[in-house]
């Protein structure tokens, strides 16, 4: 899912936001390539990953545990519960931004 900004977006301040906003879960940042993004961890196999470019959020269903990814990794495709997250992460972010 992609969230259209009215403006430049800081990487910095989407991180402490949603650190701010999600702190029962866990928000950190993940350095993959070619661009460091966020990963927002509802427990150990549920969670998102968002990535910020200039006026656009990118937000994807994830695994947040690279061990547990390799196994269960299409389950994000299949169920509900992580379309659920990811919406929940991405109405916040709609509402923030836009």
């Amino acid at each position: 899912m992609i969230v259209q900004a009215s403006e430049l977006l800081k990487y910095n301040e989407v991180l402490a936001v949603l650190k701010s906003k999600f702190s029962d879960y866990g928000v950190y940042e993940f350095d993959s390539k070619p661009q460091r993004s966020i990963i927002v961890r509802k427990s150990a196999t549920v969670g998102v990953q968002i990535t910020v470019r200039d006026t656009e959020i990118m937000i994807d269903a994830c695994c947040p545990n690279i061990f547990v990814s390799g196994l269960i990794g299409f389950m994000s495709t299949i169920f509900p519960f992580y379309h659920n997250f990811e919406m929940k992460i991405r109405d916040f972010l709609r509402k923030t931004y836009n």
